[in-house]
């Protein structure tokens, strides 16, 4: 799937002033006490909103899309920006992703299994246990990172300082909310621990100079192009100038000009380049190569110039075989909950069966004396067809002995001798 090239509409600033000095002149016929210049209003830049990823979420049931992964199991080849940018749509389903949680951690594993699911459905995910255990770690993890941005944006939008404005912001609710959830999530703004924070945030954000220019691709994507370019692993050092370097050519600014000198320095040493084969995209690092030496020692939980997923607790065998055994315990446990389904299946079909078999034996029962019944019946049509016979047989003997008697009777009454 290729990237879609967002069309920004833009109104001209010429045009805006124009019209917001014909109004200022307006005013002034007016009330010509009044400043002309104070109703100007900058322009406005319009956008197309935010990406659907329709085309995904319609995606048939029996058709998958490749997604090409690092040895970090990091997302590297084309359609990583879009596999980022569909996970983000998730984060923004109310029902998938509720704002009324404050923190990512609480969200109930329901919903998380539902998100991962859904990705299951879209993506064609790895067999291999350790990559698919990766995969879906690295895929709820930004799912949860979209879902703060998505908040962030919210109160960026809705947000308004000061508690006397709260009922405002709650009946502007935005499209797309859920208002209970917005309600809470509201009165989380307003609660002084929330302002604090808040405040504590601006202000680390305010001191923050190393930033990077690599738009909506990973560090990963632009890893792996380069892997592909030059035929030879990436170390962060190396990728460093590239993520910090406009496309005119200029270094975001002198503290970060100053820190890609010292590497460059560093790396003219053949000695301090890292010894690694992976061509994948996966960004070479170690706890005391170049980018180390320059930026310091890393942070608990975090490993820096390598991109969203890897940690230094090393996304290593001990998590990986973790995840494994979660994985491999709850396909075990739905196995047995399936085999305990069709064990008591197969005893109701047996109890069924019993319960037909004593029918049956009744039947069977029935059926030896209808049997008996129907031989009766035989045997007395026999007997009854044998009376019959013989009674015709009587009948037809009875009128000859009649005959037979009336003969001898008559014989001596009509014999006279001749002498008399």
């Amino acid at each position: 799937m290729g990237r879609r090239k967002a069309k920004l509409r833009t109104r001209s600033k010429s045009v805006t002033l124009e019209r917001a000095s014909s109004q200022d002149m307006d005013e002034v016929d007016q009330e010509p006490h009044k400043a002309s210049t104070q109703d100007v209003q900058p322009a406005v830049r319009v956008t197309r909103g935010p990406s659907k990823y329709l085309d995904i979420w319609d995606l048939p049931d029996e058709e998958e899309i490749e997604l090409e992964l690092n040895s970090e199991h990091q997302p590297v080849d084309d359609g990583a920006r879009t596999f980022t940018g569909f996970l983000g749509t998730i984060a923004r389903k109310p029902h998938m992703c509720p704002i009324r949680y404050l923190n990512w951690k609480v969200m109930p594993e329901e919903n998380k299994e539902e998100c991962w699911h859904l990705v299951e459905r879209k993506y064609r995910v790895p067999v291999d246990p350790i990559a698919y255990a990766a995969l879906k770690r690295f895929t709820l993890q930004k799912i949860g990172k979209a879902w703060r941005d998505h908040k962030s944006r919210l109160k960026k939008q809705h947000y308004i300082p000061d508690l006397r404005n709260k009922a405002r912001v709650k009946s502007n609710r935005p499209n797309g909310c859920i208002s209970q959830d917005w309600d809470i999530l509201v009165d989380h703004w307003y609660t002084d621990n929330a302002v604090i924070e808040s405040d504590k945030n601006k202000e680390r954000r305010s001191k923050q100079d190393d930033v990077h220019t690599a738009g909506s691709c990973s560090f990963a994507v632009h890893a792996a192009k380069k892997a592909k370019t030059d035929g030879c692993p990436v170390e962060r050092s190396v990728l460093y100038p590239i993520l910090h370097t406009r496309k005119n050519g200029a270094i975001v600014n002198p503290v970060v000009a100053a820190k890609i000198e010292k590497m460059k320095e560093l790396l003219a040493d053949p000695a301090n380049h890292l010894q690694s084969s992976d061509t994948t995209g996966s960004i070479a690092w170690a706890p005391d190569d170049v980018f180390a030496k320059v930026m310091g020692k890393e942070r608990k939980g975090r490993i820096r110039g390598v991109g969203f997923g890897p940690s230094p607790s090393g996304r290593n065998s001990n998590s990986a075989l973790t995840d494994i055994e979660t994985h491999s315990r709850q396909a075990r446990d739905d196995k047995v909950a399936q085999l305990k389904a069709t064990l008591a299946t197969m005893e109701d079909k047996l109890a069924g069966f019993d319960e037909m078999k004593e029918k049956l034996a009744g039947f069977d029962e029935m059926k030896e004396k209808l049997s008996q019944f129907e031989e009766m019946e035989q045997r007395m049509a026999r007997m009854l067809q044998q009376m019959q016979h013989i009674s015709s047989q009587c009948n037809q003997d009875v009128p000859l002995a009649q005959q037979s008697l009336a003969l001898q009777k008559s014989s001596p009454a009509t014999y006279q001798p001749s002498s008399l």
